[in-house]
């Protein structure tokens, strides 16, 4: 979005001045002549660099989302206009940017455009399954509905968020404190000891010297340390941009022992959700098949809904192309095929969204577990090694004795 000054002249005569936020001026002048003004002057407003740093970055999480269409559903089926339920929601919205992107949606609306093109205009606000669900229920004319699944699925996917980051958390901590630990006895604690050692005249072990010497190089040479990690940094970014690189990071994702099973049960989980939703709210399987490669953000799952959707639009189902690939697993496709035999394959995938998430608790669950010892371990072997370190000039120094 870009900020427009403008001085015009309103239906009265009066000159007035103000600030405009639209995507082009060519935006900004058709909003201006839809009010009735005749422009005198419209240019672009210079943003300044602090504005440009406090601007929010990313998506809007979830839970923003949920509570933006839980009390829009309400609104509107209290009888609310659509104009009047907006600005309702964007004086409540406590998200800066789904604020603003609430004001210019309202404004779209006051000037003859539908609730989906407004709403396309923000794709960075508001995602494809959203817009999409949106289109279908304006169309359909069970906007309201809709709405309350968006919020249903959006809660969960809060809630699936929150878990997985819960179960990341502890292992982070461990490792911080593993850090901070084999700094203090590199730069404070091993210094002191052999400091002491010195004055009984007892020259420190190998290993000791060793670990010392790294040390030391490490603090005198630590440009050549953030270069290096800076080029490790930034070659690995690089190649993981690329279609190679990407391939080859969802691919090991996929395949680690723990991790790898708690990512497949997360796709899986909002796979199955995702197109319950899709379906349940009329758009057809194709169509949802493609919000589903824009959604799911792992190359190789994509890959497989792209050939999946070929199939679909060939005449095979879902299920049979989805049995061809290693990703998925036969429990899934055989309940999909199942579903399709049936004629209720919207109430299969929503049951298997309900089984998805337990075992995505299970596994984070078994995860935290494993991750525990594994954890000590590594730790107790860093710290051993440092002690070793420490200890062994106090025993040359007793059998010098």
């Amino acid at each position: 979005m870009k900020q427009f000054q403008y001085r015009v002249w309103g239906q009265d005569g009066n000159v007035q001045t103000g600030m405009l936020e639209v995507e082009s001026k060519d935006d900004a002048i058709k909003r201006l002549r839809q009010q009735g003004y005749r422009i005198a002057s419209l240019k672009e407003a210079p943003r300044s660099t602090f504005a440009a740093l406090l601007e929010p970055k990313g998506k809007v999480k979830p839970k923003h989302l949920a509570v933006l269409c839980r009390q829009f559903a309400i609104e509107l089926q209290s009888g609310m206009s659509l104009v009047a339920s907006l600005e309702l929601l964007e004086e409540q919205s406590g998200e800066r940017r789904l604020q603003k992107a609430l004001q210019q949606i309202r404004l779209d609306l006051s000037s003859g455009l539908s609730l989906t093109r407004a709403m396309d205009k923000h794709r960075a606000i508001f995602p494809h399954v959203f817009v999409h669900l949106v289109e279908a229920g304006e169309t359909a004319g069970a906007l309201p509905e809709v709405l309350e699944r968006l919020a249903h699925y959006y809660e969960r996917e809060d809630e699936l968020r929150k878990k997985v980051s819960e179960a990341l958390m502890y292992p982070m901590i461990i490792v911080s404190v593993a850090i901070v630990m084999v700094l203090i006895l590199l730069f404070f604690v091993l210094p002191m000891l052999i400091d002491n050692f010195a004055g009984f005249g007892v020259e420190p072990p190998m290993l000791t010297q060793r670990v010392l010497a790294g040390r030391d190089w490490a603090v005198s040479n630590w440009y050549l340390v953030l270069a290096f990690l800076g080029a490790v940094v930034f070659a690995g970014k690089y190649y993981l941009q690329t279609k190679p690189g990407r391939w080859q990071r969802d691919k090991l994702l996929l395949k680690l022992p723990i991790l790898g099973l708690l990512q497949k049960m997360v796709i899986f989980s909002r796979f199955s959700r995702t197109l319950g939703l899709l379906l349940n709210s009329g758009v057809s399987m194709v169509e949802s098949l493609q919000i589903l490669e824009r959604l799911l953000d792992n190359v190789v799952v994509q890959q497989a809904l792209g050939e999946a959707r070929v199939g679909v639009q060939r005449g095979q189902g879902l299920s049979e192309p989805l049995r061809g690939h290693w990703v998925f697993p036969l429990m899934l496709v055989q309940m999909i095929s199942v579903g399709e035999e049936t004629g209720n394959l919207e109430g299969t995938v929503v049951r298997l969204s309900d089984y998805y998430d337990r075992e995505v608790d299970f596994t984070m669950s078994s995860f935290t577990k494993i991750i525990e010892p594994v954890v000590m371990v590594v730790l107790a072997v860093v710290v051993l090694f440092i002690l070793i370190s420490v200890y062994l000039p106090m025993m040359e120094m007793v059998t010098q004795i």
